[in-house]
């Protein structure tokens, strides 16, 4: 995998084999696999650590995941509800 810094100094995108990740400091918010037309994103449990994560991952999810956030006021209710619908997946142990 390649990695480069993604909008801030403790932000890092992982990047090959059809795979993007998202990593905040040390812990792995994000991963998406698949092409545009069959993806699958799993959020890891520090995805909303903070308001500073939550802005780059709503970012990287608009910019890799194809989700649009637009007119959307509340992106956490939004994204929770994504997950509750099994639309990301929610993995605890990812970190």
């Amino acid at each position: 995998m390649k990695v480069e810094q993604y909008n801030a100094m403790n932000q890092f995108h992982l990047y090959g084999n059809g795979i993007n990740e998202l990593q905040s400091y040390n812990s792995l918010v994000v991963k998406i696999e698949g092409d545009y037309y069959n993806r699958q994103i799993t959020l890891g449990r520090d995805w909303d650590y903070s308001t500073t994560t939550s802005k780059y991952v709503y970012m990287f999810l608009e910019e890799f995941g194809g989700i649009n956030f637009y007119g959307i006021s509340n992106k956490r209710k939004y994204v929770n509800n994504l997950i509750k619908d099994g639309k990301i997946i929610y993995d605890s142990s990812m970190c």
